[in-house]
């Protein structure tokens, strides 16, 4: 599905394609390179190439002509994301059909990507590259065994986030503030296995600052992806299905340590944005994204001339994280009707967002797509175990066992970890990637599948994915946050 800007523009005019293998056989068949915009639904970057330089009546000409223009989004496809992209969005890459990396960018005006755009097709005919393939072309598959104990990575991982931690403002980092979920979770974690208190004083400060600070939402409700001051400060209008459930997981754990009923209110005020804005009646789940767009009226328009858009794709990871936080929700908050709207939501991405051979499919936008993600199997796993807990039901456990034994037996690496994808033979998805981050949500995953269906066999399942890494995790911070998560449910469960 291709959406472009929803402000006035040409750039539909341009034969774009998706990731698919049509693109790569034309541009096989007619010696062309091939152009990727990698955009995000949110990104006002994005949406000003698609207005300026895929408007341009010259380059609209040079990209049908000379180019196979490839058209995809950072939500709807992870895995092209997760290779292409080159410190942030719009990401433009210019590739060979085979694959090789000729150029690559962020935003340009227009005259700039005309510019580009006729270098990279001179030296594509001339079978010079363009520039030297700074990016991911170079992927590794085995990583290193490793050199750390399980509880001396964890201690590198906790110093190096409560290092990040911004002890007056809360959150991470002394510049831009992202809500970072993960890293509450984490420290949420730390604090139950230590008893050490600065953990969750700096969980409850963060909820705390962000609760009172701009980058929540008192008019609509919810919380900004972003805001550019450290202070919570100058948000970043877009709000992200995926945020809001994690946020929703931290204040629901921050009732239960703390049994301060203002996390509570907060949850149920989550709770209460993500039922009006993002649930989509129709079809039983949420939607991706909420975002603001400010109205092109000319000059003297002002902030308050807003008018938001939804991304209408229904995404199975972050549906699958808000599952588990409403089951949560339903006992801590005494609300039934969560337990209600979860259960639904899980039933519908397991009739409509998967089959047998594949397992769980990305997203659905009217039909499945994207299928067998690792992240995916694992996310709806931890969703559908839970399910089984709360409710009893035997189907929940069985369906998360299915996922399991898919993971296993098509994701396993054999030198450690888990593959994110199957790979295939376009472009770098020939190269498949072992994530720390999403290694730790699968070891989260089969450690609490162990727990769950008594079968030992899935600690093992989990030890593999943690023993893919070495340390040094001094640098890892939010971003091994899940792997962390993870040593901590490891290190509970074996006892050590």
């Amino acid at each position: 599905m291709l959406r472009f800007s929803p402000n006035a523009n040409l750039a539909h005019l341009i034969h774009w394609f998706e990731w698919e293998e049509d693109a790569f056989r034309k541009a096989n068949q007619q010696d062309k390179p091939v152009m990727l915009f990698l955009s995000a639904f949110w990104c006002r970057y994005c949406q000003r190439m698609d207005e300026e330089a895929f408007s341009e009546r010259e380059n609209m000409a040079l990209l049908n002509a000379y180019f196979v223009a490839l058209r995809v989004e950072n939500a709807m496809r992870p895995d092209i994301d997760a290779r292409y992209n080159l410190n942030g969005w719009p990401t433009i890459a210019f590739f060979t059909p085979g694959g090789e990396l000729l150029a690559a960018g962020n935003y340009l005006t227009s005259d700039k990507f005309k510019d580009l755009l006729l270098n990279v097709y001179m030296g594509y005919q001339q079978r010079h590259r363009v520039s030297p393939a700074g990016g991911r072309s170079e992927m590794a598959s085995k990583p290193a065994r490793p050199k750390h104990s399980h509880a001396e990575i964890l201690d590198e991982l906790t110093a190096s986030i409560m290092t990040q931690a911004d002890r007056v403002h809360g959150g991470y980092g002394r510049g831009q503030k992202f809500i970072h979920p993960e890293a509450n979770d984490f420290l949420l974690s730390r604090y139950e296995a230590t008893q050490e208190l600065a953990y969750i004083e700096h969980v409850c400060r963060t909820l705390d600052r962000m609760r009172g600070g701009q980058i929540h939402d008192d008019k609509e409700g919810g919380y900004f992806r972003t805001t550019s001051g450290a202070d919570w400060s100058e948000p970043h209008r877009e709000k992200l299905l995926s945020e809001q459930a994690g946020l929703l997981w931290n204040c629901l754990n921050a009732l239960r340590l703390t049994g301060a009923g203002e996390y509570g209110r907060m949850a149920d005020e989550i709770i209460g944005y993500l039922d009006a804005k993002l649930f989509d009646t129709e079809r039983g789940a949420f939607l991706g994204c909420q975002d603001f767009l400010r109205r092109e009226t000319g000059e003297g328009s002002s902030a308050d001339e807003l008018f938001s858009v939804t991304d209408q794709c229904i995404y199975t990871d972050a549906n699958a994280l808000a599952s588990s936080a409403y089951l949560e929700a339903a006992t801590l908050l005494d609300r039934p009707e969560c337990k209600e709207r979860a259960l639904n939501i899980l039933d519908f991405l397991w009739s409509h967002c998967r089959n047998r051979e594949q397992g769980i499919f990305h997203y659905h936008d009217g039909e499945p797509r994207v299928p067998g993600l690792l992240n995916d199997q694992v996310q709806a796993g931890i969703a559908l175990i839970q399910a089984y807990l709360v409710s009893d039901e035997p189907k929940y456990l069985g369906r998360a066992l299915e996922l399991a034994e898919l993971i296993t037996s098509r994701l396993t690496n054999p030198a450690g970890g888990y593959f994110d994808l199957v790979s295939d033979e376009i472009g770098l998805r020939r190269f498949q990637l072992t994530d720390v981050d999403q290694n730790g949500a699968a070891a989260s995953f089969f450690l609490r599948l162990a727990r769950a269906a008594d079968e030992t066999k899935y600690r093992e399942s989990a030890r593999w994915a943690l023993d893919a890494f070495e340390g040094d995790f001094s640098s890892g911070g939010i971003h091994a946050a899940r792997f962390g998560r993870a040593l901590v449910e490891y290190l509970s469960f074996s006892g050590k």
